[in-house]
């Protein structure tokens, strides 16, 4: 699997159809240094930066009876963000201000209108079309001011069996 290109073409697809509202732009940088160095950002759209860094592959042996190591399978792992550039004048949920008004345009309504846009199925969307990888495990952790663009959203990682 070509996991940059599954991603961009997920990405590219997800930008076509303005899924979840948003405009979508993939940054296939490689290292969360040069994701931070990505300078075409629109800041009159509300658009959602996915950035895919850390990409791994390896394989995972376990010990038989008579103490030899099969190989049990071959793994893509990988790391990245989804985000939008922070509002820095808006608070998390309800420390500033506690009206519907102050917590329906807080940074938590954003970071969970891109998890409910995301899904628990993420990984399963960005299969490869021959159905060789099997996704084993995606977690996303809730990121404030990341990076000098100073984006909210979520560090993500996932990883396929094959």
């Amino acid at each position: 699997m070509n996991i940059i290109k599954q991603f961009e073409n997920l990405i590219t697809g997800w930008n076509e159809e303005s899924k979840c509202g948003y405009c979508w732009n993939f940054v296939g940088s490689g290292r969360p240094d040069l994701f931070n160095m990505f300078q075409n950002i629109e800041e009159t759209e509300c658009c959602i930066y996915v950035g895919l860094f850390n990409i791994k592959f390896g394989t995972r042996y376990t010990p038989d009876a008579n103490g030899f190591t099969n190989k049990q399978y071959c793994f893509t792992s990988f790391e990245g963000f989804i985000g939008i550039p922070s509002r820095l004048d808006i608070q998390f949920y309800n420390e500033l201000g506690n009206t519907e008004e102050e917590k329906e345009e807080s940074k938590w309504s954003i970071l969970n209108s891109i998890q409910e846009c995301l899904g628990c199925d993420f990984l399963e969307i960005l299969c490869d079309d021959n159905g060789l990888y099997q996704p084993s495990e995606f977690t996303a952790t809730q990121k404030i001011n990341y990076q000098d663009s100073n984006y909210d959203g979520w560090l993500i990682k996932g990883q396929y069996n094959y």
